[in-house]
């Protein structure tokens, strides 16, 4: 069967709680866990030859912070070196497992799971009650495990199913048989299409985030080159020497996010009149501030005017990526910059915060003051 007909099931819960023998009587092949349970030390993938579903087991919570940090990091790693493969499987589902032995479902196992999924936003999670032996008992569990998933915010729970995975035997005569399993797994594929296209979704928003995360690594470190170069002194507004570090920055942007760009359209981005104009105004603003150097001001400027383009650049490279700007639409790419640039909350905000802490930044030097006006303007930059 092709891999990408299969269901892709991370199956999660603490140490001991069975999430091996699930797997094993769902995959129909031995899972080995060295002596006892709850020996699962690394991620393993398992293919039903069952089900049409390929099952990832993990290492189980602990409970030892740094154990439980190593999982959930564990985790996170696997799943983002699955996105990044040719395939990119990522995750359809959740199986948590919680034992039903243990009669009680504490809130923290269900916020570390919530931790470990974060990323896969909306995706479907099944609580799994294994080891559920007492038939008296199990609504009361199914209801209890409700309960504790819903004062979770965020998880997309879809159903509480008690499994017994493997036959148990309480005595010669009383043997608790395999069930749920069926149950488990029809559920399961019956949210199939839902899940995939919440895959699909989680996958696209995540490879933005880490070129995003890129992006942002070049913009700041072209902001501080610009404030290098903005304390040398020469009047700013007039001065070519930002045009090639502003050239690389797009270049290097549009390359990041895969845009197959033309020299044309980064000249007439870096050679807007308007995108000027907003240096300029910018400038004029801060000439007001009293008792600072020019050089702070020219620093600070071209700091935050490099700070600025690069975030304009960002938005429009995600733009021309989603396929709502061609790129061969100069002039239509060229506006997007501009608009973003006017008015920008940024440089407004940068100002702003330089305006309102002239005695702190008394005898500070231009990286110093540019790196705690950023710090400070930060948020805004992501609205």
């Amino acid at each position: 069967m092709d891999n990408k007909e299969r269901m892709i099931v991370l199956v999660l819960g603490n140490s001991g709680a069975g999430k091996s023998t699930l797997i094993e009587a769902i995959a129909g092949k031995e899972v080995p866990t060295g002596i006892g349970e709850g020996n699962t030390q690394r991620i393993s993938i398992w293919e039903s030859d069952i089900w049409p579903m390929t099952l990832i087991d993990t290492k189980g919570f602990e409970y030892n912070l740094v154990q439980q940090l190593k999982t959930i990091n564990q985790v996170k790693k696997f799943t983002k070196e699955q996105i990044k493969a040719e395939d990119g499987g990522g995750i359809d589902a959740v199986w948590y497992c919680i034992e039903g032995t243990t009669r009680r479902t504490f809130a923290h196992n269900i916020e570390l799971m919530n931790k470990t999924i974060k990323g896969w936003k909306n995706i479907p999670v099944f609580a799994v009650i294994t080891k559920s032996y007492s038939g008296p008992d199990e609504e009361e569990n199914v209801e209890s495990v409700k309960a504790a998933f819903y004062k979770e915010k965020g998880i997309n729970l879809k159903s509480v199913v008690p499994v017994v995975a493997k036959e148990f035997k309480i005595t010669e005569d009383n043997i608790v048989p395999e069930k749920g399993l069926e149950d488990l797994c029809t559920q399961t594929l019956n949210v199939s299409a839902e899940a995939r296209q919440i895959n699909e979704d989680n996958k696209s928003r995540m490879v933005l985030e880490q070129k995003r995360f890129s992006a942002e690594a070049t913009v700041a470190g072209a902001t501080m080159t610009a404030a290098a170069i903005g304390a040398v002194p020469f009047p700013f507004p007039d001065s070519l020497a930002l045009v090639p570090l502003e050239t690389g920055l797009a270049k290097g942007l549009f390359k990041i996010y895969g845009v197959d760009f033309s020299g044309d359209l980064v000249t007439g981005i870096v050679g807007s009149a308007a995108i000027t104009n907003v240096a300029k105004a910018a400038l004029n603003a801060l000439k007001t501030v009293p008792n600072v150097a020019a050089s702070i001001i020219n620093a600070v400027v071209a700091g935050f005017f490099v700070f600025a383009l690069g975030e304009a650049v960002i938005a429009l490279s995600e733009e021309i990526y989603k396929g709502r700007i061609d790129k061969n639409k100069i002039d239509e790419a060229v506006k997007f910059i501009e608009d973003k640039l006017k008015d920008n909350p940024v440089l407004a905000a940068a100002i702003k915060f330089l305006m309102d802490n002239l005695d702190r930044f008394k005898d500070k030097n231009a990286k110093q003051i540019i790196g705690e006006t950023m710090k400070s303007v930060k948020g805004i930059a992501k609205k």
